[in-house]
This record gives structure tokens, C-alpha cells and sequence, in this order.
């Protein structure tokens, strides 16, 4: 294995730059996108090629080691080299959130549901993450709904996860529902919606003792903010972040 691992940056989203103070980056060969093909990067064996979700359908036949969730996802945000020359997708930020979330010790109240806030992909990816780690009950609020991807999302878990009471509620009736929950997962750009996102500061869809997790706390930081002195648990997109790529150099790992 070579001293560094290298990661093509196919998405054009900058992760490894986004926390200050961190090691990481320097842990990897960061090769920037040189605007190169799917079939072309496929052929250059990098140890890993970030991609956004909606970029796997060019992926998706040049790949043969695709276990069953993603299979079911249909979409992937990253692509790790095996042993044996194949790419692997993964959906890696709906795992780091949820290690970050373990590692952080936060108890959470199993009687309350969780919700997810964000656009399709990623509330999509983390929704089946949860209830694959044994969450029962999600609330969700997709930002970017203008083509009935509430109903999509729906379907499309409950065909392949049965047990799970979801959901799906418009981001701006979110505050003034009578839904409360323990666990926030967000990943809410400001731009998308600056009414309900400014709602959400008040916090009054949650629990006491609730945790939340922001996924666009780097770039606009005031949700984390107000939590803390809400004094709600946060986990912020840097330990997110952070955790995704010691999961990588994990899998790495043993990869080799």
C-alpha cells in the first residue's frame, strides 16, 4: 500500500479543506478534478473516488462489488478500491454520522423519533442508515421537495425496510407540528428556505436531552450556535467529516 491513499475528487465538494485544525488532509494524496470521465478515473486506480450521490448512475456499471443497501439506494457518495482491482460504493456520510454519533456517547430516548432534514439524497441515505441501526420511528423534511419526493422516499423504504413508522412533513410546518424529537439530523442550507431555517433556531420540535447533528455547520454555523445555548448535545459537521475519513482509513485497512 502506497504511504499515502489517494482520493480523485470527482464530486467537485471540498471536504477534507472544510475543518480547520485538522490533520486529515495530510493523511491523504488529494488529487483535485481534472474533469476526466467516470471510465477514465475508473482505469487510474485511485484508492478512492468521491462522488455525489446523483453521479453514481455513471459509475453504477463499472463497479461489480455492490452490497445489497446500496443495491436498494440505488446511489453512493464514495468509491473504495478493493483488493481484487473493484470498486466498492459506499454511502459514507450516513455512517460517519452515525459513528459520530455513538462515539459521542449521547444517550438518545428510543421512545422519540428522529428527524432528518435535508435534501433528498442525503435525508434519503441517512433515513435507511438509521433504520438498518435499529431506529423505529423518523420524521423527515425534504428541502428540496418540488417533485413530490416525500411520496418517492416513502415508497421506496418501505419496500425494502418494513418495520419502520416514518414520517414526512414539510419544512415549514416542522416548528408549529405537535412532533417532538430526541435526535435532529440536518443538513439544511439557509439558502434553500431563510423563513424555516430561521424557525428552526427556536428548537421547539425537540426534547430535553435531545442531540442534534449539523451537517452544513462550517459554512453557516448559527444552528449549532443556538443549540448549544439551548443547551441541546451537538455533534457539527467537523466531527462528521472527521469521523468519515478515519472510517476511510479503516477500511483501507483492511482492504490491503
Amino acid at each position: 500500500m502506497k504511504s499515502k491513499p489517494s482520493i480523485y475528487n470527482y464530486s467537485l465538494e471540498k471536504f477534507l479543506t472544510k475543518v480547520d485544525g485538522s490533520d486529515l488532509a495530510s493523511k491523504f494524496e488529494v488529487i483535485e478534478n481534472q474533469g476526466w470521465s467516470a471510465v477514465e478515473v475508473i482505469a487510474k486506480k485511485f484508492d478512492i473516488i468521491e462522488i455525489a450521490p446523483n453521479d453514481f448512475e455513471e459509475f453504477k456499471d463499472l463497479v461489480s462489488a455492490v452490497d445489497w443497501k446500496t443495491s436498494q439506494l440505488g446511489m453512493a457518495d464514495c468509491l473504495l478500491l478493493q483488493k481484487n482491482g473493484k470498486y466498492k460504493p459506499m454511502n459514507l456520510i450516513s455512517i460517519a454520522i452515525l459513528d459520530a454519533l455513538k462515539k459521542s456517547g449521547f444517550k438518545i430516548d428510543s421512545q422519540l423519533p428522529a428527524i432528518v432534514i435535508g435534501e433528498y439524497h442525503f435525508v434519503y441515505a441517512v433515513c435507511v442508515q438509521m433504520a438498518l441501526s435499529g431506529f423505529i420511528e423518523i420524521i423527515v423534511s425534504i428541502t428540496d421537495d418540488e417533485s413530490n419526493y416525500s411520496e418517492l422516499l416513502g415508497k421506496k423504504i418501505r419496500s425494502f425496510i418494513f418495520d419502520l413508522n416514518l414520517t414526512t412533513v414539510n419544512i415549514n410546518e416542522l416548528t408549529t407540528s405537535e412532533l417532538v424529537g430526541a435526535l435532529l439530523i440536518s443538513d439544511f442550507k439557509k439558502s434553500l428556505n431563510k423563513d424555516a431555517y430561521d424557525l428552526l433556531t427556536y428548537f421547539n420540535f425537540l426534547s430535553q436531552g435531545a442531540v442534534f447533528i449539523d451537517c452544513n455547520s462550517i459554512a453557516e454555523p448559527s444552528l449549532v450556535d443556538d443549540a448549544r445555548k439551548a443547551e441541546i448535545a451537538v455533534i457539527d459537521e467537523g466531527q462528521v467529516i472527521t469521523q468519515k475519513y478515519n472510517y476511510l482509513l479503516e477500511m483501507l485497512k483492511i482492504s490491503s
